[in-house]
């Protein structure tokens, strides 16, 4: 997958009017229109990238010291929002991936499929994915003590956010995605939800509340590192999130025909 996203900017890149490379799910809606959009991306010089010290799940495989030392190890969504000196950043790195591609393996096969679209300034890039499942309700049985020995490593969620980390980049980021993602699976009540990806909307749960909550949330918790990060826009309080997933393609079609969404 990582490789793909490489690929992608790297075409990306070519162009050099565009200046943010936002990386979309297939299963993503906007929650505000273009305009807002574009402005709350523009308004900064960061990067928006959900980054986080990654201290609870024994992900990092020790086999990737010393180039990547513990300390610089982290965990986020891979649906970022880069600017152009840290995509180029991304498609030179010749030493974080390699490792990344020697120790850090999903333990099941994926597929993926890929297509580009320029807006302005601002190039979107949507990725759609199709993986195997791990054995069912694995959250049911504990990892290994030394979990990196199965391998259990899924890169797009470790390798952008590592190699700024590694780079000495974080001053440059905000530290959060702007793509809302429900993982509250302790609250479904429905055990097919109850697995390794994160909470599916479907067409009942499609409803202009469900819309409003997520356009609701200021800040967001980062347990591992004691830290909430408070969202703003041009200085000011300002909603986290302008993408949410995951919606099934009946859900995102009953929300997209509200005239109430937009």
């Amino acid at each position: 997958m990582i490789e793909a996203e490489r690929i992608l900017l790297r075409h990306a890149l070519e162009d050099p009017s565009n200046e943010r490379f936002l990386f979309l799910s297939d299963s993503c809606l906007p929650l505000y229109n273009f305009s807002y959009t574009y402005d709350y991306i523009m308004s900064t010089s960061t990067s928006f990238v959900d980054s986080f010290s990654d201290t609870k799940e024994g992900r990092y495989n020790p086999k990737m010291h010393p180039v990547i030392p513990v300390h610089n190890w982290r965990k986020g969504s891979q649906w970022a929002v880069l600017t152009r000196k840290h995509a180029h950043i991304v498609v030179r790195d010749d030493s974080v991936f390699p490792m990344f591609q020697l120790h850090c393996k999903a333990s099941f096969p994926y597929l993926s499929v890929h297509l580009s679209t320029n807006l302005r300034s601002i190039t979107v890039l949507l990725m759609g994915k199709e993986r195997k499942s791990l054995p069912e309700f694995w959250r049911d049985h504990p990892l290994p003590a030394e979990g990196w020995k199965e391998h259990n490593c899924i890169p797009d969620e470790h390798y952008v956010q590592t190699l700024l980390a590694q780079e000495g980049l974080e001053g440059e980021i905000t530290r959060r995605g702007v793509t809302h993602t429900s993982w509250d699976v302790k609250s479904s009540k429905v055990r097919e939800r109850q697995g390794w990806h994160p909470v599916t909307y479907k067409l009942a749960d499609a409803t202009p509340s469900l819309i409003q909550s997520i356009k609701d949330i200021d800040n967001i918790n980062y347990e591992t590192e004691y830290r909430k990060e408070w969202c703003t826009s041009k200085g000011k309080p300002a909603p986290c999130f302008l993408f949410a997933r995951k919606f099934t393609r009946p859900a995102a079609l009953r929300l997209l025909n509200m005239a109430s969404y937009t």
